[in-house]
């Protein structure tokens, strides 16, 4: 969450114009956006968000699988353990400690691509709300806005009526509506195909007349 809370702050730092409360002699006007929340309730976070709970759920079971074969397998050496012989023994050992570690790194590489996976969705629909926050936040003249769901920015009390959360979701929605119906890009016609004209059919000659 630190990386999407940080590449949306900095949008909107480098949208906003230097404006100078004290120049301006006005009280400043404060907003407050949750930009997790405006990300997972979008249609387009609904969206991603079951795509990746989809992906999540195969590998979860993956794992799973893994985990019970070794939990056999440890629980094999522990019942049979007085019964093998040294050699089936020992190679039951090795066994188990190739699958220890096959589950340890088949975990650590999940962990990794579906964190990759989150932030990439977060920075990609985060990227194309930036706008749509300084749009809002300049219609309607704030002079600061805050992500209530960045854990540094140590909001104790956020009046509701200030949270344009919903708007914006509203208008990332319909923006991206908008952005899909929207008529492709004009591509110039394709000339009709080149056909070899037909010779023209030699009229008959006219009664009583010769060639």
């Amino acid at each position: 969450m630190r990386t999407i809370t940080t590449v949306f702050a900095l949008g909107l730092l480098l949208g906003f114009p230097a404006r100078s409360v004290a120049q301006s002699g006005a009280a400043p006007k404060i907003g407050v956006i949750n930009v997790l929340r405006a990300i997972i309730e979008s249609q387009e976070g609904k969206l991603a968000n079951e795509e990746f709970q989809k992906k999540y759920e195969v590998r979860r079971q993956e794992l799973a699988k893994k985990q019970k074969e070794l939990e056999d397998l440890q629980q094999q050496l522990r019942t049979q353990a007085n019964t093998l012989n040294d050699q089936t023994r020992a190679s039951l050992s090795r066994n188990i400690t190739t699958r220890t570690t096959e589950l340890q790194r088949a975990q650590e590489d999940s962990e990794k691509e579906f964190t990759e996976l989150r932030n990439e969705i977060f920075n990609r629909i985060g990227s194309k709300l930036a706008p749509l926050v300084q749009g809002y936040a300049k219609e309607y003249n704030f002079t600061l806005v805050f992500d209530s769901s960045n854990q540094n920015s140590q909001l104790s009390f956020i009046d509701p009526a200030i949270d344009f959360t919903d708007d914006i979701i509203k208008r990332y929605d319909a923006a991206q509506v908008s952005s899909s119906s929207a008529p492709a890009a004009q591509k110039p016609a394709l000339p009709p195909p080149q056909t070899t004209p037909e010779p023209a059919a030699k009229q008959p000659a006219a009664p009583g007349k010769k060639n």
